[in-house]
């Protein structure tokens, strides 16, 4: 039994963001799941400092130039 589905070229491309935006939130969640070394062991050290250096990669970090803009940006997130 063949079943076709005829999509405009939009939706076909917004069919495709969806998917793309799909595979990338169950990456994310797949990494939240990942099963994090107990507290303060030798092996939990490791861990965090390969997380933080792959944050680094990814550009996911802040810089502020003042301890002004630290507050700010701190009150902005409550």
């Amino acid at each position: 039994m063949a079943n076709t589905i005829t999509l405009t070229q939009s939706s076909y491309k917004e069919l495709l963001n969806r998917l793309s935006r799909l595979e990338k939130m169950v990456a994310t969640l797949l990494e939240k799941f990942e099963k994090e070394p107990t507290y303060g062991s030798d092996e939990w050290w490791y861990y965090s400092i390969k997380k933080g250096e792959e944050d680094i990669k990814k550009g996911n970090y802040k810089v502020f130039d003042s301890s002004k803009d630290l507050k700010k940006y701190l009150k902005s997130k409550i």
